[in-house]
C-alpha cells in the first residue's frame, strides 16, 4: 500500500498543506485543521496515545484532547485533503526516521502527521530554559516514523548544526528542535554587567544558544503577544539597569560621606585628646 503524499502550498506566510491519500490510508491532524476533502475521505476524533496522553496534551500543552484522523475510506480511488494551521504562517515538513530522531515542539506548533508518528507531552525540566526561552514549561514530543507538519508564524527556517557548533536564537522564534540537542538561555551579548547593558541597549535581550549536532526550526516572526512580552522584558531590564546605577550611585555617595565623617571624627578625637593632655600638663607645671 502506498503512503500518503505531502505537499506544502504557498510556502511562506500563508501556507497550507495538501495531502494525497491512497485508497485505505489515513493521517492524523490537529482539531479543526481540515479545510476541504474529496469524496470518500472521512474524519473522526481519536485519542492519540490513549486517555492519559490525550489529557496531558490537552491540559499541559494547550492542544486539543482529540486528534482528528483523516482517512480515505475508498478502497479503489485516491483521495485528498487540504489542511492549514489556525493562524497564518509557514509550515515545516519533516521526515522522522525512527529511534533517535525525536523532535521537541513548542505548544501550538503541531499540525498533522502520518499515523506512524506519535505526539506526546512532556515537561521541560530546566526551569531557566522554561521561563526565559519562550518555549514554556510544557512541550510536545514527536517520535516514530513518518511525515510531521508544524506551524510557524511567518516563514520557516531550518538550521542543521555540526558537532560543537553553536547558534544563538532570539527567544520566541523557536518552533522545533532535535530532542537530544542541548541548549541554554542567556543574554545576547554575553554575561556580566557590561553584557547585560549591551544586550538591553541593542534591543535583543534574551537568546537561546543551541549546540550541535542537531536541527533547529525557526519562525521568522513572533506572535504579537510575544512581541509585547519582549518589549515589556526590555523595559523591565532597562528599569533594572536604571535602579542598579541609581543604587550604585547612592551607595557610593553614602560611603564617601561616611568615610569623610569618620575621618573628621577621628581627627577631632585626636585633637581633643591632645588638648586634654596639654591642659593636664600645664596644670601639673603650675602645681610644681
Amino acid at each position: 500500500m502506498s503512503a500518503p503524499t505531502w505537499n506544502i502550498l504557498d510556502s511562506g506566510s500563508f501556507a497550507s498543506l495538501s495531502v494525497r491519500l491512497p485508497a485505505g490510508t489515513s493521517i492524523n491532524c490537529e482539531s479543526d485543521a481540515v479545510i476541504t476533502m474529496s469524496d470518500g475521505v472521512d474524519v473522526m476524533g481519536v485519542m492519540s496515545g490513549g486517555l492519559l496522553s490525550s489529557l496531558a496534551r490537552a491540559f499541559l500543552s494547550n492542544e486539543s484532547f482529540f486528534t482528528t484522523q483523516v482517512r480515505n475510506t475508498n478502497r479503489e480511488v485516491q483521495g485528498d485533503a487540504l489542511l492549514a494551521p489556525s493562524e497564518p504562517g509557514g509550515i515545516l515538513l519533516h521526515q522522522l526516521v525512527g529511534m533517535g530522531d525525536d523532535l521537541l515542539l513548542v505548544k501550538g506548533a503541531y499540525v498533522a502527521s502520518d499515523c506512524g508518528v506519535k505526539i506526546t507531552s512532556e515537561v521541560q525540566t530546566r526551569i531557566r530554559n522554561s521561563i526565559m526561552s519562550g518555549t514554556g514549561f510544557f512541550l510536545l514530543r514527536a517520535r516514530g516514523r513518518g511525515k510531521l507538519a508544524c506551524a510557524a508564524y511567518g516563514s520557516v527556517h531550518k538550521y542543521t548544526l555540526r558537532v560543537g557548533e553553536t547558534r544563538a536564537v532570539d527567544n520566541g522564534h523557536i518552533v522545533a528542535w532535535t530532542a537530544d540537542m542541548p541548549y541554554r538561555t542567556g543574554m545576547a551579548s554575553g554575561g556580566g554587567f557590561s553584557g547585560l547593558g549591551r544586550s538591553v541597549t541593542s534591543g535583543e535581550g534574551l537568546m537561546c544558544f543551541f549546540t550541535g549536532p542537531g536541527t533547529v526550526f525557526l519562525q521568522s516572526h513572533k506572535p504579537l503577544e510575544e512581541k509585547r512580552e519582549k518589549r515589556s522584558q526590555g523595559s523591565a531590564f532597562g528599569f533594572i539597569i536604571f535602579i542598579a546605577f541609581f543604587m550604585f550611585f547612592a551607595i557610593a555617595v553614602v560611603a564617601i560621606v561616611f568615610i569623610n565623617n569618620f575621618n573628621g571624627e577621628r581627627q577631632e578625637s585626636r585633637g581633643g585628646r591632645s588638648r586634654e593632655y596639654g591642659n593636664y600638663n600645664i596644670g601639673m607645671d603650675r602645681e610644681f
